[in-house]
């Protein structure tokens, strides 16, 4: 009888140490929210990309813009997408970019001048001027570096006749190098594209403003309101017809 008492008594003690142990059991940590919850600072898309011109610009109209208004290629335009005095990039191998507004059955032929040096720092040939559109070329893909402080002139020219060169079609801006700085270079370290692009407009880098839209069209093709901020642009610069050209 003692045995089975003390059996009992034991059983009580230790379904009480149970129940004050599971009570007292450390809490789960909270669940963290889902990352894919949290929206990153860099996808908040702006209204607006805002091109301030840099200080220093000048009033001295440094683009040409070229039209065709007789034989094959007439109502053909060609335009150099930079505005009208000297544009900035802080990158060694930017993108120059132009706007054809028409077919042509011509031969394109674009050039890049260093100051002072009689042969050309970049001399590309096409056989057929046949895309109408938004073009670009990239200095990276021939190796072409752009060193600090260096006026550059270059040229995109629509030829019809090579034995007539006073009917070529020409475009021409102006591009220099300058260095970002610190706070450019905090704006854009974690940006994305469109992120990049307000920065670089905002501090008057127009080159790698325009690269940065559209590097991000080229990521989303489709995305109409990429191409609106990208003819928003343009058209800041007296660029209307090619801003046209880009809207979907």
């Amino acid at each position: 009888m003692n045995i089975t008492r003390s059996f009992v008594a034991l059983f009580a003690l230790l379904s009480i140490s149970f129940l004050v142990g599971s009570n007292y059991a450390a809490p789960e940590p909270a669940k963290s929210p889902s990352s894919a919850a949290i929206e990153p600072a860099s996808a908040h898309r702006v209204t607006k990309l805002v091109y301030k011109p840099p200080v220093g610009a000048g009033n001295i109209p440094m683009r040409v813009s070229g039209g065709a208004r007789g034989g094959e290629i007439a109502g053909t335009s060609l335009l150099a997408l930079v505005p009208d005095h000297v544009a900035l990039t802080t990158q060694a191998q930017p993108s120059l970019f132009w706007f054809q507004s028409r077919p042509a059955k011509a031969k394109l032929e674009l050039t890049l001048v260093e100051p002072r040096k009689a042969k050309p720092l970049l001399s590309l040939t096409s056989s057929q001027a046949d895309k109408a559109g938004m073009h670009r070329v990239k200095l990276a893909k021939h190796n072409i570096e752009l060193q600090p402080d260096v006026l550059y002139e270059w040229n995109v020219a629509i030829v019809p006749d090579a034995e007539n060169r006073s009917k070529d079609i020409i475009a021409k801006g102006v591009i220099k190098r300058v260095k970002a700085s610190a706070d450019l270079g905090k704006s854009i370290e974690n940006a994305d594209d469109l992120g990049r692009a307000a920065a670089y407009a905002e501090a008057g880098i127009w080159y790698d403003a325009l690269e940065a839209i559209s590097d991000a069209i080229d990521a989303h093709p489709a995305d109409a309101s990429l191409h609106m901020q990208r003819a928003s642009l343009l058209k800041q610069v007296g660029l209307p017809e090619a801003a046209a050209g880009d809207k979907r």
